[in-house]
């Protein structure tokens, strides 16, 4: 992701001519992760259904409203407090519990968040940006859910019949093939959404990195956030909590503003991935201090 960053950055042409390929390549992305997931474990993730309503509720609900509200207290821009808000309301990765494995805290836990919460991603999407005035501007709201409804169930629902038709086993064999592409992926992925960070930075390099110190805030508060409103529940289940309120599938949201929102929000969304891969760094001594003795 570094180099990819560096590449697209140090050579504009070529970050324009992989631009075009960022939405099919995030679509691709998420179809992966989703053939990563297999029946049993979706409908397991359902076995603990009040934590996992409470904690979908507040990732995806209370925090993205908690953000614009912060962005509005703060007379912030309509752009920043609504790109802010899209970052925040994403869904967490599909992949989450590889996270979960990096930073030692419950892969199990994590997934029964993190797959749920990315079927309902579109309908709570919608229920923010109607809800909360202001978000609106900038935003055509209709083909930004419809995406994420067809990006999200359309890739669940392939992934899903391949599983059918294939077999559990053969798939879960291709693991390797898919860590080695979602590798190449990110990287085509990082050379062409340098293009819309590279005209920022060259254009207003101030503003760029303001940007991504609000979206990198974003993250670990939001993490923190969870950690203190699910410490009652264990701290097994407020760290899974905590990791899926940080480590977002901006993936899919990338794929589902470009070119349905004002281009600073595209901005915002798009920089919101970089905080991620430096997450773990954060996580780690962090849950290490937290987990039980």
């Amino acid at each position: 992701m570094l180099a990819s960053v560096v590449i697209g950055g140090l050579a504009p042409p070529l970050a324009e001519a992989f631009r075009p390929f960022v939405v099919p390549v995030s679509v691709v992305m998420v179809v992966i992760s989703m053939l990563r997931v297999d029946l049993a474990g979706l409908l397991g993730a359902f076995r603990r259904p009040v934590f996992l309503a409470f904690a979908c509720g507040v990732i995806l609900l209370v925090l993205p409203a908690a953000t614009a509200l912060t962005c509005f207290a703060l007379a912030a821009p309509f752009w920043l407090a609504t790109g802010l808000t899209y970052a925040a309301a994403a869904p967490p990765l599909s992949s989450a519990a590889a996270f979960a494995v990096l930073v030692r805290t419950d892969p199990a836990r994590v997934t029964a968040i993190s797959l749920p919460a990315t079927i309902i991603a579109p309908f709570t999407v919608w229920l923010v940006t109607t809800s909360l005035p202001g978000l609106g501007s900038g935003v055509a709201l209709l083909p930004l859910v419809t995406r994420l409804v067809a990006i999200i169930l359309g890739a669940l629902a392939f992934a899903l019949l391949v599983r059918r038709l294939l077999g559990e086993d053969r798939v879960a064999g291709w693991a390797e093939g898919f860590d080695i592409t979602t590798v190449l992926l990110v990287a085509a992925m990082g050379i062409g959404v340098m293009y819309d960070i590279g005209l920022t930075l060259r254009s207003n390099p101030l503003q760029w990195l303001g940007i991504l110190a609000a979206t990198a805030l974003l993250s670990w508060i939001s993490m923190g956030l969870a950690i203190a409103l699910f410490w009652r529940a264990g701290r097994e289940a407020a760290m899974a909590a905590g990791l899926c309120a940080s480590v977002k599938n901006m993936a899919v949201m990338v794929a589902a503003v470009l070119g349905t929102v004002d281009p600073r929000i595209s901005l915002i969304v798009i920089t919101a991935q970089f905080p991620i891969f430096v997450s773990p760094l954060i996580m780690r001594p962090l849950f290490a201090r937290l987990a039980p003795p």
